[in-house]
């Protein structure tokens, strides 16, 4: 982004390091309260209703006095927002907010005529870039995910990239395992692993064209990279990250009963993303 790029540029040269986490994450706060300050205008009655249904809040509505009539109107998700506290919650309200229904509106935004849903999640993700803190935002057929921010190119080339290409069985699996990730409990992280084996299963069955199990596929690219004649020692590695990956999901993930910790849950989800990345570039 290039504002973002000239106040790096801007605190570079005079010096300015903030590094309390705490104080951006505040920041990132007033940021998204500026964004939502009337998003309860652009919510159906029935999208607040479920919003508080979501949330476990008691639906309030309040009366308001305008243009000589008295309107009975939602606080009821800004007032949220404004009262989360944790991190994660906060967080959480916000993806909650884009499973509601919208009203039918369009706003001019950036030169375009966008739908009032997609305007929101454009100014959020501009909001994310500016705020140094643990987030990345991605879109994918109208489905808008939030999850822990990695490494910036590593999410690019690993995660958003995968879902631009994965086959709607595993791209499925492969948003599961980001949404498990997310909310980071070992139960959760469980979970995330089991969709991260079930995407990658998808995936090879898919570029495989068969309904063959993970094992059995394996074997399968394992021969289909030897006839295109692809590099000994990488068909080797490919091949014992499979075989290692596999015998960790059945320890761990496939029958719910392993102890997954979030940073083993990141690595397999690069793992995957990096293996299927790789798969789509060599297997048409």
């Amino acid at each position: 982004m290039e504002i973002k790029k000239r106040i790096e540029e801007f605190d570079k040269r005079w010096g300015i390091v903030d590094k309390d986490y705490t104080n951006e994450l505040c920041k990132f706060k007033n940021r998204v309260l500026n964004i939502f300050e009337t998003i309860d205008t652009d919510i159906e009655h029935a999208g607040i209703e479920q919003f508080c249904q979501i949330m476990g809040i008691i639906t309030k509505w309040d009366s308001e006095y305008s243009g000589g009539q008295r309107w009975t109107v939602s606080k009821n998700i800004i007032r949220e927002l404004k009262q989360a506290v944790e991190e994660v919650k906060l967080y959480r309200i916000l993806e909650v907010i884009f499973l509601l229904p919208f009203y039918n509106r369009t706003e001019d935004y950036k030169g375009k005529r966008i739908n009032t849903r997609n305007a929101y999640y454009l100014k959020l993700e501009e909001a994310i870039n500016l705020s140094a803190i643990n987030l990345s935002i991605n879109i994918k057929n109208d489905e808008i995910i939030l999850y822990p921010r990695g490494e910036k190119v590593l999410d690019n080339l690993l995660v958003n990239e995968s879902l631009s290409f994965l086959n709607p069985e595993s791209e499925n699996h492969f948003i599961d395992s980001l949404k498990f990730y997310q909310k980071r409990s070992t139960k959760d992280s469980i979970k995330s692993a089991e969709s991260v084996r079930r995407a990658i299963e998808e995936f090879l069955r898919f570029k495989m064209a068969n309904k063959k199990g993970l094992k059995e596929n394996i074997n399968e690219l394992l021969k289909k990279l030897k006839e295109d004649k692809r590099d000994a020692f990488i068909r080797n590695v490919i091949f014992s990250t499979f075989s290692s990956l596999d015998s960790y999901f059945n320890d761990n993930s496939k029958h719910e009963d392993g102890d997954i910790n979030e940073q083993e849950n990141e690595y397999l989800i690069y793992q995957a993303g990096l293996l299927m990345r790789y798969i789509n570039q060599t297997i048409g």
